[in-house]
């Protein structure tokens, strides 16, 4: 089956959560079926979304309180696909009193900003409605912290880190 969205994750090993690459992969089917494909969006069209969540220490210089997205989108039409990007800031969950929960929240959120912006005909008020749907039973369950074999943040499989 063409994998129509797909969600990016980056950071450096000290400035990301160690979270489980089946989270990540949870988020998009979850985002795939009760969204995208429930709304007839991006499923079936010539463009392939992918979304890079890169999460970051929040700086000095830092003019946003938890989460920015660049402006529009990088296309890569030999692929075609349509690549957009948001930040985190690591802060908001290394000082979390619960950082797994407050990880899997702000994914949550950064797909649901991503989606409702950029897809009008969807409303915040259905992704939030969507959120007693997540299995967090399941999301839990993952290793956590999860070893750097199980996270497979994207620049460790495409650059094969070994660290």
């Amino acid at each position: 089956m063409e994998k129509y969205f797909e969600i990016l994750l980056l950071g450096e090993l000290n400035e990301r959560p160690p979270i489980s690459h089946l989270v990540k992969e949870y988020f998009e089917n979850f985002f795939l079926e009760k969204v995208l494909a429930e709304k007839g969006i991006i499923v079936g069209g010539k463009w392939k979304v992918s979304l890079a969540i890169h999460f970051q220490e929040k700086g000095p210089m830092a003019t946003f309180e938890d989460m920015a997205f660049a402006n529009g989108a990088r296309t890569i039409a030999s692929e075609s696909i349509k690549m957009y990007s948001a930040v985190i800031h690591y802060n908001l969950i290394k000082d979390a009193e619960k950082p797994y929960l407050q990880t899997i929240e702000l994914i949550y959120k950064v797909v649901k900003v991503f989606i409702t912006s950029t897809y009008k005909k969807v409303k915040p008020t259905f992704i939030d409605e969507l959120w007693n749907e997540i299995d967090l039973n399941y999301l839990f369950s993952l290793p956590y912290p999860a070893s750097i074999e199980e996270q497979r943040y994207f620049l460790d499989e495409v650059m094969g880190k070994q660290v």
